[in-house]
Formats: C-alpha cells, sequence, structure tokens
C-alpha cells in the first residue's frame, strides 16, 4: 500500500514538473515581415487614405482584400477637428486639425507588431498627411527589423 502511494506521488510530481515547463512563456517575434499581406480594416473611410500611403511611401506590404488572405490586419482610428469661427478670425487658421492612430496585429499570433499614434495641426490634407505619417513610420519599422 505504501509502495502504490509513493509511485502517485511520484507520478504527481513528475506531472507537475512538465506543466510547469509548458507553461513557461515562449518569445514571440515582433518582427514584420517584409512582403507579407495585410488587411486594412474599414475605418469610415480613412483605410482608402492609408492604402493608398502604403503605395506613396513604398511600404513593402501586399494590401489584401480579406482578412482571411492576410498575415496581418492594420487596424485604427482617424479624427478631423475643423476649426471654430474664432480660430478662423483671431488665429486665421482654415485647415483641420487631424489626429489618427494605428496598430498592426499579427493574425497568427494576435501581437501588435507596430502601433503609432499621430496628431497634425491645421493640416491643408488632413487624414492624407496623418495616414502617411503612419506609413512611413511603419516602413521605418520594417527596414529597421
Amino acid at each position: 500500500m505504501k509502495s502504490i502511494a509513493a509511485i502517485l506521488v511520484l507520478l504527481c510530481l513528475a506531472t507537475t514538473g512538465v506543466a510547469q515547463q509548458d507553461s513557461t512563456p515562449q518569445p514571440v517575434s515582433t518582427r514584420i515581415a517584409s512582403g507579407s499581406t495585410v488587411f486594412i480594416e474599414p475605418m469610415d473611410g480613412y483605410e482608402n487614405y492609408l492604402a493608398a500611403a502604403l503605395r506613396k511611401k513604398n511600404v513593402p506590404l501586399l494590401p489584401v482584400a480579406s482578412e482571411e488572405q492576410a498575415a496581418y490586419v492594420l487596424k485604427g482610428t482617424s479624427e478631423q477637428k475643423r476649426p471654430g469661427a474664432a480660430k478662423m478670425i483671431f488665429m486665421k487658421q482654415i485647415h483641420s486639425d487631424n489626429a489618427a492612430s494605428v496598430q498592426l496585429i499579427d493574425r497568427k499570433t494576435g501581437v501588435i507588431v507596430f502601433a503609432y499614434a499621430v496628431d497634425k495641426k491645421n493640416t491643408l490634407h488632413g487624414q492624407q498627411t496623418t495616414a502617411e505619417a503612419c506609413a512611413k513610420h511603419l516602413k521605418d519599422a520594417i527596414d529597421k527589423k
């Protein structure tokens, strides 16, 4: 009876040791593979500016039409704030302020491999300007890694 209890204790210790080794977090790569496919989530029209900016800034990612085809998903927000009458009269500001933020997510791991936020004041080409800033920094992140 004591030998059976000893064997059970040893088995329990052996299995808990294996379970502890398996639960050790594995390092996840945040490298963005050049030439990978990316799906740009709908963002109230801002996705069109991002797609154009990726091409204009020669970002080495290929936009695709469906999320299932993509290695990465690009999601984010964009906000445009038009100047009020006081700003237009007293500060001579006729252009809008624009802000945007984006995240590039690896579909396999769910890891956010890139994030960037931009806030541009008094921009002539608001959403285009913020999209190009996001694309430029995304390209820099791909080139550095």
